[in-house]
């Protein structure tokens, strides 16, 4: 992976991700522009993660670009956005991760071989283009669906969890833990470094997001009995 281009790479990832996110907010009415700045920061941190595990050339680790793919979404609503855990999953899965698939594979059939799997192979290049031109896509479906209003409508409430916040807060300590200390076990290297702590400093953002929000709810909510 010696011929990848560290801007074209970060520049074309940051650009699928986001616009899987942003595809993924229209499709279940969640809100987008107040987290915009968060949404572009965990796209980086998720492209600079890819590019780590692709330049390593550690095999044995290319399974946590998926992991960590799937997780950052899921914690960013669940932690950030605030939405219950079950929904978050659902919203992840399906508009964050299958539409944004199904979208790429009609980019791919409809380029009439010029970003055919073989191509992508031989010519880097195709894959920046592809992942470009699929952001762009995403961000053209998503003002579609913004436009004619067809997303999803759901009481997130109805199907929160009591003790959801552990849940949450489990889920972002297990990843800030588990995946640096198996990237250090792996086998040493400079690029597996910064992957374990561009990962710890990822999730630890997260837990360390969802801690202080508990606790101004928790201040809030006692201030409010003070009141009464």
């Amino acid at each position: 992976m010696t011929s990848v281009n560290f801007w074209w790479f970060m520049l074309s990832q940051t650009l699928f991700t986001v616009g899987s996110i942003v595809i993924m907010s229209i499709l279940f009415e969640l809100r987008l522009r107040r987290y915009i700045g968060i949404i572009i920061g965990l796209s980086i941190a998720n492209s600079f993660i890819n590019y780590l595990v692709y330049f390593s050339g550690a095999t044995r680790v290319s399974s946590f670009v998926a992991i960590i793919g799937v997780l950052i979404p899921f914690l960013y609503l669940a932690i950030i956005v605030r939405v219950p855990v079950i929904w978050s999953l659902i919203a992840t899965v399906f508009g964050g991760t299958i539409l944004p698939l199904i979208i790429q594979l009609v980019i791919i059939f409809a380029s009439f071989g010029f970003l055919s799997p073989e191509a992508l192979k031989d010519h880097i290049w195709r894959n920046y283009a592809l992942d470009i031109t699929s952001g762009i896509v995403f961000g053209l479906v998503a003002f579609a669906l913004y436009s004619q209003g067809w997303h999803f409508k759901f009481d997130f409430e109805k199907i929160r969890l009591k003790r959801e916040r552990y849940i949450v807060i489990a889920i972002s300590l297990f990843a800030a833990l588990f995946f640096p200390v198996t990237l250090i076990l792996t086998k040493f290297s400079l690029s597996l470094t910064l992957l374990s702590a561009c990962s710890f400093i990822v999730f630890s953002f997260l837990l360390g997001y969802t801690i202080k929000k508990e606790r101004d709810e928790m201040k809030s909510l006692s201030y409010h009995r003070g009141v009464k």
